[in-house]
């Protein structure tokens, strides 16, 4: 306010406008984003997971707008933090879910680490029950399925085991030849033999100091400078001390579960994905293999993994579900990239329905494929349940049985051969691998067997034809919108907790927009049905 005193007026004026008071609830139209995703999350009691730590000083935000902000941020856009700082001082949907405050993109990059990355587990879930209570889905039918989302990575920086190993192993025979020369030549008594670790070559190294330390003999080093025998091989073990501790921390940060990774995140795994973010080359490129479970168009289930094959993933993202929700689905349709032994097992030990397709299911109708006579998966079977060559033979004579351990659950595999033998046979030089080779061995999984007669009994039906389209329309639709719709395709974040929280957010984020089209839906429908009536 400015006073003009000894005149006949006043002048009141606010040259900075702080507030602009609005209504927002007008402003908002019914049918947005915004009030499907308020609805969404009514019943939702998120304050559990996001109650904050009393501290002096001024009052932070409320954690629950702050998750509110960040999941329809990822419901219509993107959650990058400096776009939600944007959002809410420019767009009226996030300033309403605000309350008009507007926190900087270093609060929601706190927050995100603070809460979200331990907590989201419980809060995806939660949440996911709600959506499915509100839209009916119906959760006994679980379609699987997974693919590859490129790292915030370097691509030309990774490291590989098996190239680690076999490094590893030609510095094994380095060292034991210079061992033996270090020991013919000062006349110590150091052990060698086939493999070697940091520590053990370390004492080495300490032992060498103290010998230089003890005779009074300096370290010399530059140009023109001559090195003494002692510290020649002090400087040579040294090395070899170095190089053994990169090797052993690169496989110790690879695990026993992966067989490569990033140096920029050692996380990620090298892997082939069919677009990359630099120049869509189809080559090995740091990625995170993402894997989701859809029940009526609802992402149920979600998660982040370390491996660049499918098959493995299945149990753990099963177990998954059933730690957090207490139960199994009835169904679990996946591709024949899940039908393993183990993935077997695991549904009938947890009466799960036996309805994935096995590798061979599609190819053993090609015609191509039949026209192989000579491969014994075509050769017809006996009542008795083995295999008649294409020469007559039957191959019902025990040869012994093979134990397969590397997996979760034990396989035995028998072996069988023929009474008469191959070598007479006019077809040998065709079936047989070898020339020489007497008898031809079938093997014969007996308990695979049955699980491939059960899964063809199950996908033969009507029911079962309907459950494969529905598994390639709900599960690939949905990565299939969370890519071009969503534009999600490369992690923006690093670690696997922090890429595992990213990807459940946009997994909520797709679950949101689903049951923001079914309520649009469902009004419509109400509101045809009055007029009607």
């Amino acid at each position: 306010m400015i006073s003009t005193t000894g005149s006949n007026y006043e002048t009141n004026y606010n040259a900075i406008q702080l507030s602009l008071p609005l209504d927002l609830g007008i402003k908002i139209d019914p049918d947005d984003e915004v009030v499907s995703f308020l609805k969404a999350l009514e019943g939702v009691d998120l304050k559990k997971y996001l109650k904050r730590e009393e501290r002096r000083g001024r009052k932070g935000y409320d954690n629950v707008l702050l998750l509110k902000v960040v999941l329809f941020a990822r419901m219509v856009s993107d959650c990058d933090v400096r776009n939600l700082e944007s959002l809410c001082k420019h767009d009226i949907r996030f300033m309403y879910i605000m309350q008009e405050e507007t926190p900087s993109h270093m609060t929601f990059d706190r927050f995100m680490k603070d809460y979200l990355v331990d907590d989201i587990d419980h809060i995806f879930f939660d949440i996911v029950n709600h959506i499915c209570h509100l839209m009916d889905a119906d959760r006994s039918v679980q379609y699987i399925d997974g693919t590859k989302f490129e790292a915030n990575a370097n691509r030309y920086k990774f490291v590989y085991k098996k190239r680690i190993m076999n490094a590893r192993n030609k510095l094994f025979l380095k060292i034991t030849e210079d061992i033996v020369r270090l020991n013919k030549a000062r006349g110590f008594d150091f052990r060698y033999h086939y493999d070697y670790c940091a520590q053990e070559i370390g004492y080495i190294v300490q032992y060498l100091m103290e010998v230089m330390v003890q005779s009074d003999i300096t370290p010399t080093y530059g140009k023109g400078k001559r090195k003494t025998e002692i510290q020649r091989f002090y400087d040579l073990f040294l090395g070899y001390y170095c190089k053994l501790d990169e090797y052993e921390n690169w496989l110790d940060i690879i695990g026993d579960d992966r067989n490569s990774c990033t140096k920029t995140d050692h996380d990620a795994i090298m892997g082939a994905l069919k677009i990359d973010y630099y120049n869509q080359s189809g080559i090995s490129t740091p990625c995170y293999n993402a894997q989701i479970a859809v029940s009526d168009g609802v992402i149920v289930n979600a998660d982040i993994y370390q491996r660049p094959a499918d098959a493995k993933t299945f149990i753990p993202l099963v177990e998954r579900y059933h730690e957090n929700t207490g139960e199994y689905p009835e169904y679990t349709m996946a591709d024949a990239g899940y039908g393993t032994y183990d993935n077997y097992m695991y549904c009938a030990k947890n009466g799960i329905e036996l309805a994935m397709k096995y590798p061979m299911y599609a190819k053993k109708h090609e015609a191509a494929f039949k026209k192989k006579i000579f491969d014994s998966r075509n050769w017809e079977t006996n009542e008795q349940g083995y295999k008649v060559c294409p020469n007559g033979q039957v191959f019902d004579q025990y040869a012994g049985e093979r134990y397969d351990e590397s997996g979760k659950y034990l396989r035995i595999i028998q072996k069988y051969t023929s009474k008469e033998g191959c070598l007479g046979c006019p077809f040998h030089g065709k079936c047989c691998k070898h020339a020489e080779q007497e008898r031809k061995i079938l093997t014969r999984d007996v308990v695979l067997n049955e699980f491939y007669g059960e899964v063809d009994k199950k996908l033969s039906t009507e029911y079962g034809k309907e459950l494969k389209k529905q598994r390639s329309i709900q599960v690939e639709g949905a990565f299939g919108v969370i890519k071009q719709d969503m534009g999600f395709t490369r992690f923006k974040r690093r670690g696997l907790k922090n890429v595992r929280m990213e990807f459940l957010i946009v997994c909520l984020g797709y679950n949101l927009k689903k049951y923001h089209q079914y309520r649009l839906k469902k009004e419509k429908e109400e509101r045809e049905k009055l007029l009607h009536n």
